[in-house]
C-alpha cells in the first residue's frame, strides 16, 4: 500500500474483522459463497505483508523486505488470478457458466505461475524502490513479457478477475467488479510507476464493501 507501514497495518486491522464477518455470514447463509467471503481477509493478509516491506526498508533489513515482498507478490501476481474465478465457479450452478469459469480459473492459475514463479525461483533479482510515496517492485523481465507486452498482461489480469464476477447471478458482485475495473484504469493511467502496489491498495479498500454485501446476502440452504 502507498504512504507507510502504518497505513498498511491500519487497513489490515479494518479488513480482518470485515473478512471474519464475511466468512461467518457465508458459512451461515450460503456456503457456496465462502470463496468470495475470503477476499477481504486475503487482502488484509496481503496488506500486512506490504506493511512488513515498509518496516524492512525503514530499518535496512533487506532480508525482511524481500521475504515480505515475495509474500505480497504471491497474492498480487498469482493468488487472485486463480482465487477470484475459482470463487465464482463454486458460487455458480449453471453448467455452461461453470465451464467458462473453470476455464478462467485454469488460465488464472497458469498465468499466475508464469508471472510469479520466475521471481520466486530467483528472488535476488527483486528490487524494491520507494517512488512518490509508493512501493515499486522491479525485477528482470518476466518470461511472460517475451510472449506479450505488459499492457496485454494487464488486460488479461483485469479480465480474469472481473469477468467471473459479472457472470454469476448476483447484481451486487457486478458493482464490485465494476469498481475493480475503474480502480485498475485509474491506477494504470495515473500511478503507472507503482501499478501493482496502488491497485492492490484500491482493491483492498473496495473489498470492505463485501462486508455490506454479506450483510444483505440472502440465506440459502447449504447442501
Amino acid at each position: 500500500m502507498c504512504v507507510s507501514a502504518e497505513s498498511s497495518f491500519g487497513l489490515t486491522c479494518l479488513l480482518g474483522p470485515v473478512g471474519a464477518y464475511c466468512l461467518k455470514a457465508a458459512y451461515e447463509r450460503d456456503r457456496s459463497a465462502l470463496g468470495i467471503a475470503f477476499i477481504p481477509l486475503g487482502f488484509g493478509i496481503q496488506q500486512f505483508c506490504e506493511g512488513l516491506v515498509w518496516v524492512g526498508l525503514r530499518h535496512d533489513d533487506f532480508r525482511l523486505a524481500r521475504s515480505a515482498a515475495l509474500a505480497y507478490l504471491f497474492f498480487a501476481l498469482s493468488f487472485w488470478l486463480f482465487w477470484i474465478p475459482f470463487s465464482a465457479l463454486i458460487l455458480e450452478s449453471r453448467p455452461r457458466i461453470k465451464f467458462a469459469l473453470g476455464c478462467g480459473a485454469f488460465l488464472g492459475l497458469l498465468g499466475g505461475a508464469v508471472l510469479y514463479l520466475p521471481i520466486l525461483l530467483n528472488p535476488e533479482q527483486l528490487r524494491i524502490v520507494v517512488a512518490h510515496h509508493s512501493l515499486t517492485y522491479s525485477y528482470d523481465e518476466p518470461m511472460g513479457l517475451k510472449f506479450a507486452p505488459q499492457i496485454v498482461w494487464h488486460l488479461f489480469y483485469l479480465a480474469i478477475i472481473s469477468l467471473p464476477l459479472v457472470l454469476v447471478r448476483n447484481k451486487h458482485l457486478v458493482g464490485y467488479s465494476t469498481a475493480l475495473v475503474v480502480s485498475a484504469v485509474i491506477s494504470h493511467t495515473i500511478f503507472w510507476y507503482a501499478f501493482a502496489s496502488v491497485w492492490c491498495l484500491f482493491a483492498a479498500i473496495i473489498a470492505l464493501y463485501l462486508g455490506y454485501l454479506f450483510y444483505r446476502w440472502p440465506r440459502r440452504l447449504a447442501s
